[in-house]
């Protein structure tokens, strides 16, 4: 079993098409984890009367630390020296919370923090299930100890014969654990689901229903041969089902976890059930040697192919469907070397194995090591990204010249006014706005800038306009919601955006009510986004998609100068195609950057809804950088994107005059 889910999930990585489901290999290790360890545990205390915690840890320490230690340590090598610059910082700190058997809620935290939501794939994101299952190791024999000698001490007052093992009570205790989990996991699954899909909480329930089929595996065991056959080929079927069928992106019913993981926890638990009492059809075939043999890898395999295809395929400068086939066949011959010579061995140590607490030292060595490691790495990734790179840009007569620009593009994804904190741009949660004043407070004209993300890029030039004109500035901005009166699937949360759509109502009733002079609008519009459409809930897309957004601008613009407010729609540069930063210091070259202007970007929906309107005007801001059929990602000296679609506050001061020339023309 450990076999089918380990090359499910390669395969699913590795791209294979028709796998778009082998992600539930992962489920299927939670499950058989879960039944072999309360097994385990039960018999512990069917033999010693109890739960000896440090002999469990000691076994669990050998048994992973040092395949995974190995496996951490060469990942981090590879991180310095094939990945770009600008993703190692990143990725170390990954590896350090892998190593912390804590992945699994960095990549939560990550997956719903809207400013690390366009970073690259971890090398380590795979330690996520590694950390659910580590932290289910810390916990799962504490609550089965903790049941027995709550049920003993009970006996003991009663006057009642201890029974060796409580059965009865352990069911109940972890049946309960079972159900509440698996209502998180549902409910998560619909209001924030990477924290379904990562969280040990929404993902215990998979261990725990393994957990219960080792408290039944005895009666289980008695039923007739013809019904654990049917059972084994109702476990494959459905495993195949899920494979070929779910998806980790789906929306409502279909969203992952949810109820969707059913079918693949339950079809895991079938396929175990029939293997308790006795061979089975699909058990023999399942027992062929060359499956035993990758069930005896499939940790160190495990560990092993993620790197290989992260890593590697950034070294090939992207590897197609042949080339991470390769990748991932070349990670099981080092995991074959790393079980034979690394996990095996120390595993089944003598002198380890006679000693608990060495094992248990020799863990907290091996964690030491890779954290001490770690930080080297990051220093001297540091110590480069500090020296400055020099790029080549045009100079005033059309030669190229070497410039250390502004920001350095090392460190311009942190070239950001940071509004966040000051409850300037609200998170996902948030709908109500917080007053938050710039430019000059005592000024006598006053303007709000509200939209997305953008709005807070947007601020630095404002702010620094308002000072000069004497105009108060209200920055009310929500992440990653559009000002436009559109519904949005968030990606991140895997959930429709309702949150922004409470917080536009009620962002604009408080703006109308203020009665400001001018209202700036500025919201994201690029291939990341996606809309939906409010009567049917399917996606908007294509030239649907910009009318709906044009449509959405123009009835916020209508419904402000309605109210008698000057509208300012601010259209901004268009989306990169790559991370500009991390192309200038990859290329070292702004001209080798350069991007073809999209198709169409000039009737953008900005221009599009002030089109006949009425005190609505737009401010152009692309043309700059995109004079003609190129977009360059420097003006002069400076750099003009963080990312893909931000732009740099160096840059956006820089357009100050722009925004100075309208408040004074409005004033």
């Amino acid at each position: 079993m450990r076999a089918l889910a380990i090359i499910a999930v390669v395969l699913y990585h590795a791209g294979v098409p028709g796998l778009t489901g082998g992600f539930v290999g992962v489920d299927l290790f939670f499950v058989v984890s879960g039944f072999l360890i309360t097994g385990l545990l039960l018999r512990e205390v069917a033999g010693r009367g109890q739960v000896d915690l440090s002999r469990f840890w000691a076994r669990r320490v050998r048994r992973l630390l040092p395949a995974s230690t190995l496996a951490l340590l060469a990942t981090g090598i590879g991180i310095v020296t094939l990945l770009p610059l600008l993703e190692r910082s990143a990725a170390l700190v990954d590896l350090q919370w892998a190593t912390l058997f804590s992945a699994n809620w960095r990549f939560a935290l990550q997956e719903t923090d809207y400013l690390a939501g366009g970073r690259a794939t971890s090398p380590v994101l795979h330690f996520w299930s590694l950390g659910v299952e580590e932290q289910f190791y810390v916990v799962w024999p504490l609550l089965i100890a903790l049941v027995v000698v709550a049920v003993r001490a009970l006996h003991r007052r009663t006057g009642a014969t201890p029974s060796g093992v409580p059965t009865r009570t352990l069911t109940v205790v972890i049946a309960a654990v079972a159900v509440a989990s698996f209502v998180e996991c549902v409910r998560l699954t619909t209001t924030n689901q990477p924290f379904a899909f990562f969280g040990t909480p929404a993902r215990a329930w998979q261990l725990a229903a393994g957990a219960l089929l080792a408290l039944g595996a005895r009666q289980v065991g008695k039923l007739p041969a013809a019904v654990r056959q049917a059972l084994a080929v109702a476990g494959l079927i459905g495993l195949g089902v899920a494979v070929a069928a779910l998806s980790e992106g789906g929306r409502g019913g279909l969203a992952y976890p949810g109820w969707a993981s059913l079918l693949p926890t339950l079809s895991a638990v079938a396929l175990l059930a029939a293997g308790t009492g006795g061979d089975t059809l699909v058990g023999r075939a399942l027992s062929v040697q060359p499956l035993q043999w990758i069930g005896d890898v499939s940790y160190s395999w495990y560990l092993w192919h993620w790197p290989f295809l992260v890593i590697g395929g950034a070294a090939l400068g992207g590897a197609g469907p042949r080339g991470r086939i390769a990748l991932a066949l070349a990670s099981l011959v080092v995991a074959a070397v790393a079980y034979r010579f690394v996990e095996n061995p120390l595993r089944s140590a003598p002198r380890l194995a006679r000693s608990n607490r060495l094992s248990m030292a020799f863990g907290a060595v091996m964690v030491l090591v890779t954290l001490g490691a770690t930080q080297l790495l990051a220093a001297r990734t540091q110590d480069t990204v500090e020296k400055g790179i020099p790029i080549t840009v045009p100079g005033p007569d059309g030669e190229l010249v070497e410039r250390v620009l502004r920001p350095d593009p090392a460190v311009a994804a942190q070239d950001y006014r940071a509004m966040t904190p000051l409850g300037c741009a609200l998170s996902y949660e948030d709908t109500v706005p917080n007053e938050c004043l710039f430019g000059d407070p005592e000024g006598g004209r006053s303007a709000v800038l509200l939209g997305d993300s953008h709005s807070s890029v947007m601020l630095p030039g404002l702010d620094l306009a308002g000072q000069a004109q004497g105009w108060r500035v209200n920055l009310w901005g929500k992440n990653a919601c559009p000002i436009a009166d559109v519904t949005k699937w968030d990606d991140q949360r895997k959930a429709v955006f309702t949150e922004c759509d409470e917080y536009r109502t009620a962002v604009l009733e408080r703006t109308i009510a203020a009665q400001p002079d001018v209202v700036f609008l500025v919201s994201a519009y690029n291939s990341t986004t996606t809309l939906i459409d409010r009567t049917g809930g399917a996606e908007i897309t294509g030239a649907a998609m910009h009318a709906e957004m044009t449509a959405g601008l123009r009835s916020v613009a209508q419904r402000l100068t309605a109210a008698g407010i000057h509208v300012v729609l601010i259209d901004e540069p268009p989306q990169a195609p790559f991370d500009p930063p991390d192309c200038l210091v990859e290329q070292g070259s702004a001209e080798a950057c350069a991007f073809p202007a999209p198709e169409g970007w000039r009737m953008s929906p900005e221009s599009d809804a002030a089109d006949g309107l009425a005190d609505v005007e737009v401010l152009d801001l692309s043309t700059a950088t995109c004079p003609g059929e190129t977009c360059h990602v420097v003006a002069e000296d400076m750099v003009v994107y963080r990312d893909q679609s931000h732009l740099t506050k160096t840059y956006v001061e820089s357009l100050t005059p722009s925004f100075e020339a309208l408040l004074a023309r409005l004033g």
